[in-house]
């Protein structure tokens, strides 16, 4: 007697886009498949793994064609078919595949953790409480009952999903702030789900604290083993809450009520692989597809944020006014009218305010642009970066007299300034090690501590001077313990506002914004009225993003158009290029491409735009043409700022 034939529609794990599409496989007799499974294949002559996304008794495929399953990984299936639709949308929105977002959701499968599941016994049952918690006292600063409401809502029948940004009070614990929603959340029988940028971060190890054993950690630091059992424990419901960092995005919560994103503007929640998601929005989507309320946290809304905070899809919680410039730190500008000191390249304010600090036995921080020396020349009359003649990249010096250029290797004497003639050049922004040993010398009775990365020790004892890169900012810094530093000094604002990047007057806004642990800042600059530099001096980030916006809109930047890159191989980029052209709406722009091959696309609709490109995606991996497509970039996390030294200022 013939069996009746079963089929599995496989995804493949395997990268080229014109292969984005199940493929069918039949199931041999003894072998329980299901929706959702993990499963080995042969595909290509190589054993491969695959998911399960469908099963079925007819195939389009010749019998005699179809190989069988090679075998079963696991009895719990990894996804359902609300992970699967948030999945395909991922795939859709970034322009990638299904096989790779679906290798991006799902942890490393570990053999003994999916033996042990059947020793768990029954999962809790979630059940809602009659009263929710009160709410804890800091909630009195905000406007935040429709928060607080929303995540106490046992259901949503009605699919309405609430999105919320809010921006934490200088001086009030994000931490506790996020427990207290997550109880109410707990209370109110949902799960709910925490991101962080960062495996540091304080939200998540309070978080867990208050689920005890129904919480679970995604979080990347993790081995294998542990991020595995996470993961099965929120898929069989014996975790109610689940943190993690950009992957656990997609992590499994029964009866999803809730998502929190932790500096939601964070770049460490762009993937770094295609399809290059961010978690952010990721986590947007996920709340509407499941009915839950999604909390951003940050000191500045994102441009993506922004936007939608404009068309009402995202509500914004705040404190009034009055009470943030309350609690705000003072900032202070000096100018170019102001002088530098003989012993240092602070200015009389900032040298002042230091030397206060360190005779009080006091903490001061001073931000600096980049580690080492720093090499790159400006005129120190003016300011102007010392250009290369043949490629305008910087100059660093070659000697008693001479310059070289890093980029193309020109090498030359000396020449005066282009700009006001002047023949007097410093580098334009010094690093941590030259600014180290200068405040040594200044300030031998301090302890100078060097910080560059988030995990970098600070100064042991007091007086203490932290010389502090972006990456130890991400968050308060360990080595003040309760104390606030006296002073932080910016002596570097020109050279960040001058990078290379479209946002790197907002990037220098949402740092400073989210430096709150200062009594005092003094930013040195020769743009004293740059709307960047106003914003923070009155503190206020709605008005930098009113202008913001509005000349973003005039250049075609976001929030206004999104950004589509394209990196293609160098010498078929014109080709590309060509296509690309070809194939975009009539609204869309196009620049490029570089020497590396990149094109940049403007586009008034990219929903429009990737499905334009999808035939090209398509054709360009069946002629093995590698094009990576990066919607929505955002610049690399780094340890330090970017170096400075390809932008001119002044």
């Amino acid at each position: 007697m013939t069996r009746e034939l079963r089929y599995a529609q496989v995804v493949v794990d395997v990268e080229p886009a014109h292969l984005d599409r199940p493929f069918d496989y039949a199931i041999p007799d003894g072998y329980e498949v299901a929706f959702g499974h993990e499963v080995l294949v042969s595909f290509a002559g190589r054993r491969r793994t695959g998911w399960v996304v469908g099963c079925t008794d007819r195939t389009t495929v010749a019998p005699e064609r179809t190989k069988d399953l090679l075998g079963v990984r696991g009895d719990l299936p990894r996804f359902d078919g609300d992970d699967l639709q948030l999945y395909r949308w991922v795939a859709e929105r970034w322009g990638g595949t299904l096989a790779s977002v679906l290798r991006h959701a799902l942890p490393r499968r570990v053999a003994a953790v999916d033996r042990s599941v059947a020793g768990w016994g029954k999962a809790p049952t979630a059940t809602s409480t009659t009263r929710p918690p009160c709410p804890t006292a800091a909630w009195r600063s905000y406007a935040g009952s429709p928060l607080l409401r929303a995540v106490s809502s046992p259901a949503r029948p009605d699919g309405h999903a609430p999105a919320f940004w809010l921006r934490p009070l200088p001086g009030d614990d994000l931490a506790a702030l996020m427990t207290d929603v997550v109880a109410r959340c707990l209370a109110a029988g949902r799960g709910a789900l925490v991101l962080v940028p960062d495996p540091q971060s304080s939200v998540p190890d309070a978080c867990l604290a208050l689920a005890g054993a129904a919480g679970a950690d995604l979080r990347g630091a993790r081995s294998d083993r542990t991020r595995y059992r996470a993961f099965l424990r929120g898929r069989t419901g014996h975790a109610r809450v689940l943190v993690g960092e950009r992957a656990g995005v997609f992590g499994p919560v029964r009866d999803l009520g809730l998502i929190v994103v932790v500096d939601e503007a964070n770049p460490a929640y762009k993937e770094r692989r295609s399809p290059r998601h961010h978690a952010r929005d990721v986590a947007l989507a996920r709340g509407r597809l499941t009915g839950a309320a999604t909390v951003l946290t940050g000191a500045l809304p994102s441009a993506a944020v922004w936007r939608l905070m404009g068309r009402g899809d995202i509500a914004p919680i705040d404190a009034p006014r009055e009470t943030i410039r309350g609690r705000a730190p003072r900032v202070d500008v000096v100018g170019p009218g102001q002088r530098q000191t003989v012993r240092s390249r602070l200015s009389g304010p900032a040298d002042h305010a230091l030397r206060g600090a360190v005779a009080t036995g006091g903490a001061a921080v001073v931000l600096v642009a980049r580690r080492g020396d720093g090499t790159v020349l400006a005129c120190r009359r003016c300011g102007l970066r010392v250009s290369c003649p043949v490629c305008d990249s910087a100059l660093a010096p070659a000697g008693v007299s001479s310059r070289r250029c890093a980029t193309c290797g020109w090498e030359g004497s000396a020449t005066a300034c282009d700009a006001c003639d002047g023949d007097q050049f410093a580098p334009l922004a010094a690093g941590t090690t030259r600014w180290a040993a200068e405040l040594r010398r200044a300030h031998p009775d301090a302890d100078v501590a060097v910080m560059e990365g988030f995990d970098a020790s600070g100064p042991r004892r007091r007086p203490a001077i932290a010389v502090m890169t972006r990456g130890s900012v991400v968050r308060r810094p360990a080595w003040l313990g309760d104390e606030v530093a006296q002073v932080l000094i910016l002596p570097d604002a020109d050279a960040l506002l001058g990078r290379p990047r479209y946002d790197a007057a907002e990037d220098l806004v949402r740092l400073c914004l989210s430096v709150v642990w200062a009594r005092r800042m003094i930013i040195q600059t020769r743009q004293p009225t740059d709307p960047a530099v106003q914003a923070l001096v009155r503190w206020d980030a709605e008005g930098y993003w009113r202008g913001e916006a509005q000349r973003r809109a005039m250049l075609g930047y976001p929030p206004a158009r999104a950004l589509i890159h394209l990196d293609a191989p160098p010498a078929t980029a014109d080709a590309v290029a060509g296509d690309v052209q070809a194939a975009l709406p009539d609204d869309d722009q196009m620049g490029g491409p570089d020497l590396n091959g990149r094109l940049v696309v403007k586009s008034a609709d990219p929903r429009g735009t990737l499905s334009a490109l999808d035939r090209l995606r398509r054709r360009w991996s069946s002629e093995d043409l590698r094009v990576v497509v990066d919607v929505d970039p955002v610049p690399a996390l780094d340890r330090s700022f970017a170096d400075p030294g390809t932008a001119k200022h002044g």
